[in-house]
């Protein structure tokens, strides 16, 4: 996770604009555990869009504090060339900001910042990627210009065919009674708890592309002790949203034969079948995360129990928890994601769609393989190698991946991993995930090599039988 600081106020019409720079210090300030890169304001607004472009990482969850509201320019852009039409972008604002420099009462180019992301602000200012307006979503805007209206269309739903959100925060979007340190204030606005749940709504959801949180102008220890409690809450929810999109599709590519939620439990079992993923109870993405639900469903079983704790675990001291309970660690997996389009293409083996390893009644999985309800490939190179790979809304899993010993390092894995982005594409699907142990470093590297990065790591705790 990267903080973009960009303490920029030449956007704003407020008088007390020189607020923003100490706003942006103190909002980095209150997101736990990142690499933080502050980026100094350029001379003039083009400038320093530049050079947000040159701050932002090639990969990785990207969050951008301001600042005024035109910080965001490069961050989204970066999320369109990234996601294409996939990508929606919900702006929680008290103002649309969609004016053009010929409709701007004010000429400031915070209420001009949408706008430009539709491809019709400043020349100088309009990015390489932009936005269509049926991917813009307008929320808590409760104030606009003649000239904003109609610009895009007047929903609150996020666009079918969605599947991340760039969420950018204008602090102004929050009522002035409860939030008044900002530069325009405007009556009638969201509680920080109404906010933090429809951000929450959106990262059930959908991944979160990147999160932007802007306008702060630092005027009560009031204020300052809501952000405290808002802002890593808002982060919380928004990091983990990517794992959890991840790991709901990878519980569906991969279906246990014996599914049961319960109290925040996703609770898994196939009999038969010694693969954890198959016998692991995964924690959705809310709950109260209660052990003894757990203990109960696979007890009854006759099994010992055993839990996937991850990123997409929102319960922060559940593996302390389960630790003070007598669990026991077992095992780390990485998880490994990349662009499908970014995956090189290879060369020198010939690989085939090769249905019958995985349907034939003598696959060691065939109770989960002949469960799989989404497009499904079971790419091989015959005798040397094979994958499942399965899509699901615009992601696409490799499961089972495999090279034979006597093939090993000679370009199999690779060819296979090829196909399968090819193959995913073909389905929609321009995400990929693989998860891999976490001490197999020969496959890490191999994956590293095709264009994968580890998004995260997850663990599993055991509750040995009496």
């Amino acid at each position: 996770m990267t903080v973009i600081e960009v303490p920029q106020t030449r956007g704003s019409s407020s008088a007390t604009a020189s607020r923003l720079v100490e706003g942006a210090s103190l909002l980095a300030d209150l997101v736990p555990g990142h690499e933080r890169v502050r980026v100094a304001p350029g001379d003039t607004l083009a400038e320093t869009a530049a050079r947000v472009r040159a701050a932002l990482p090639g990969d990785g969850f990207v969050i951008t504090v301001g600042g005024d509201c035109g910080v965001e320019l490069e961050p989204i852009a970066r999320a369109v060339r990234r996601y294409g039409e996939r990508l929606a972008v919900v702006w929680f604002d008290a103002h649309a900001d969609l004016n053009t420099p010929e409709t701007s009462p004010s000429g400031a180019f915070h209420g001009m910042v949408l706008r430009t992301l539709l491809g019709e602000g400043p020349a100088e200012l309009v990015p390489d990627a932009v936005l269509r307006p049926e991917q813009v979503v307008l929320s808590g805007v409760r104030a606009m210009d003649e000239g904003e209206k109609g610009v895009v269309p007047d929903s609150r739903q996020v666009p079918d065919g969605t599947t991340a959100v760039y969420v950018h925060i204008d602090l102004d979007v929050l009522d002035p009674s409860v939030f008044s340190s900002v530069g325009c204030p405007e009556v009638g606005g969201l509680l920080p708890g109404e906010l933090l749940a429809r951000v929450t709504a959106l990262a059930e959801r959908y991944e979160i592309a990147g999160l932007g949180i802007t306008e702060y102008e630092p005027a009560s220890a009031r204020d300052r002790q809501t952000l405290a409690e808002l802002v890593p809450a808002l982060v919380e929810v928004c990091e983990a949203a990517a794992h959890w999109q991840v790991e709901r599709r990878a519980a569906s590519a991969w279906p246990a034969v014996d599914v049961v939620e319960r109290s925040g439990w996703l609770l898994r079992h196939t009999p038969g079948v010694p693969r954890k993923r198959s016998n692991s109870a995964l924690t959705l993405f809310s709950g109260a995360y209660e052990p003894g639900v757990v203990e109960d469903f696979y007890a009854a079983r006759g099994l010992p129990a055993r839990v996937q704790i991850g990123p997409a675990s929102r319960h922060r001291d559940l593996d302390a928890l389960l630790d003070a309970r007598g669990w026991e660690m077992d095992g780390e997996v990485r998880v490994m994601t990349a662009f499908a389009g970014d995956v090189p293409a290879a060369e020198g083996w010939a690989v085939v769609d090769d249905a019958e390893l995985w349907t034939g009644r003598d696959h060691p999985d065939v109770q989960i393989l002949s469960r799989i309800a989404t497009p499904a490939a079971y790419l091989s190179v015959p005798g040397a190698g094979k994958a499942l790979v399965v899509a699901d809304s615009g992601w696409a899993g490799v499961f089972s991946m495999r090279t034979e010993p006597a093939y090993r390092r000679k370009g199999v894995a690779a060819a296979i991993l090829a196909e399968a982005a090819r193959w995913a594409l073909s389905q929609g699907a321009d995400r990929m995930y693989l998860q891999v142990e976490s001490d197999n470093h020969p496959a890490l590297s191999l994956y590293g090599k095709a264009g994968f990065t580890v998004a995260y790591s997850y663990h599993h705790r055991l509750l040995p039988r009496p």
